[in-house]
């Protein structure tokens, strides 16, 4: 293969890698779905599956954002320079969020037609609202990056898996700036980024959630900002994060 086309590779492999991950997730949370429909552990319905995964997606994208930093040994031990991993793993990245909103999607409207035609279960509205009154603070910070903003694809598909693209895209992001600064730095400079990792999603969570006019706990109130604002800080989070990633990983030392 030729120098030029090797970021092309490393996009397809980790695009493949990480979505082979991600439909074993999916896998799972069928099968727990089958089993609680088959024992009714919920008799008065449970959320449907886009709903499901849109909350499993804020874990599990951090922690395969997380292990993104370790792929770079590997390819750069195969002959990869370290910008072609980057662009690879980039692109995986946004492709990834692009297409697996509709995937999920898909499988979420395909399950809730069988169910609903075979047997008499139904499915719950979502409840993804969060508190507005002011308590503890880390509970706040913790509830605020779980319960991130959510829009139901029956109501406005293409809000919906817009959401649910970012969504992957900053939270992916950031478990990857995590890692690569503990990677590139000392332990006390990743804490620092872990630190700013947290802002960065809470600002981008409090962002979304003015724009969508949906509560915002009265502690971060103080972060809203005009709508046309909010929009350009809203892409500009992620961008940003791009960027400090890539400054991270131009020069770094790669430990084999």
């Amino acid at each position: 293969m030729k120098q030029t086309n090797n970021y092309l590779k490393v996009m397809k492999d980790m695009f493949t890698v990480q979505m082979m991950w991600a439909f074993g997730v999916m896998g799972v949370m069928l099968i727990i779905g089958i089993v609680r429909l088959v024992l009714q552990f919920q008799e008065n319905g449970q959320d449907n599956f886009y709903n499901s995964f849109f909350v499993v997606a804020t874990f599990f994208f951090f922690v395969i954002g997380i292990m993104a930093t370790y792929f770079l040994p590997h390819y750069v031990g195969h002959g990869v320079t370290r910008k072609d991993y980057y662009k690879g793993a980039s692109l995986a990245l946004i492709g990834m969020a692009i297409t697996l909103p509709f995937i999920v999607w898909g499988i979420s409207v395909l399950t809730e037609f069988v169910v609903e035609n075979v047997t008499s279960f139904s499915f719950k509205e979502p409840n993804m609202d969060v508190s507005t009154e002011d308590s503890n603070f880390i509970g706040d910070i913790v509830e605020f990056l779980i319960v991130t903003p959510f829009v139901e694809p029956e109501s406005n598909w293409v809000l919906a898996i817009g959401i649910f693209s970012l969504k992957i895209l900053t939270y992916y992001l950031a478990g990857w700036l995590i890692s690569a600064a503990f990677y590139k730095f000392s332990v006390i400079a990743g804490l620092g980024f872990i630190a700013m990792s947290i802002v960065l999603l809470t600002v981008e969570n409090v962002l979304l959630r003015s724009i969508l006019s949906l509560p915002i706990p009265n502690r971060f109130a103080f972060l809203e900002m005009p709508e046309g604002i909010a929009i350009a800080a809203l892409l500009l989070i992620p961008l940003g994060m791009f960027c400090l990633i890539r400054v991270m990983t131009k020069r770094v030392s790669v430990k084999m």
